[in-house]
């Protein structure tokens, strides 16, 4: 069974949330995730930590479908497409050929990351398992299930700037800044909205007490489920007489 893939990990969000913030909060202010286990405070007096709070849908799944045709070879675990009939190969999709089901591409080969090449021409991709296969006419249908999702983030701000820093990621946050910010990134995260952010003091090891502000942060993510998909190409219609039927 071929895994589902996923156009936007969590990671990839992550990523994206922390590089805006960087981008705004003041100068040696550390931006790390919480719940890593064994992971000390940054040493800098001023930082920002972030958890994932809930995810919550905001619609239900729109379904589309993409059949996408090209003609390839494979040694090993590359891929080499010469010329794209249709559409274009994604990460996960599933490969067949014209003698389905008995193929002489393997059951099971998946294509995987973009090796050379532009989006929707020809180049070389990675597959597995590794094989040999002559030049032939490939299918790579694929399911996407886009399923928009609310993602909430806490942020804690930490130090002595954490009053500051508060203050410029809540207007940002709600300004158009960092709905361009996140675009320009190429990720699809949209800031929705956040809340208004809490004074809460952090007790430490040496049960002193430590300046932090935490705001909950909402967005939308949108996360596109892939599936191989099979197509037909023809379809074969033969007559049967109704009084050749047996009684």
């Amino acid at each position: 069974m071929t895994l589902p893939t996923i156009s936007l990990t969590e990671a990839q969000a992550f990523t994206a949330l922390r590089t805006l913030l960087l981008g705004i909060v003041a100068p040696n202010t550390e931006v790390i995730r919480a719940q890593i286990n064994r992971v000390p405070e940054p040493r800098g007096a001023d930082f920002v930590v972030m958890s994932p709070l809930r995810q919550a849908r905001l619609a239900t799944n729109e379904t589309t479908y993409a059949d996408n045709v090209v003609v390839g070879s494979i040694v090993g675990a590359v891929l080499t497409v010469s010329q794209v009939v249709r559409g274009d190969l994604e990460p996960g999709a599933l490969l067949i050929d014209s003698s389905y089901p008995v193929m002489n591409v393997q059951p099971g080969t998946i294509v995987g990351a973009r090796l050379t090449g532009t989006v929707g021409g020809s180049g070389a991709f990675a597959v597995t398992p590794s094989q040999t296969l002559g030049s032939e006419t490939l299918y790579a249908g694929v399911r996407m299930d886009d399923a928009p999702t609310e993602w909430v983030v806490q942020l804690d701000i930490h130090g002595p700037a954490s009053g500051d820093n508060t203050r410029v990621i809540e207007t940002l946050f709600r300004s158009e800044y960092a709905t361009a910010a996140l675009e320009d990134m190429g990720f699809a995260v949209t800031p929705l909205y956040c809340d208004d952010p809490r004074e809460a003091p952090f007790v430490n090891q040496e049960q002193q007490f430590e300046f932090r502000w935490t705001i909950d942060c909402h967005f939308q993510v949108q996360s596109i489920i892939g599936t191989p998909e099979q197509f037909a190409t023809e379809i074969e219609v033969d007559t049967i007489l109704a009084n050749a039927l047996p009684a």
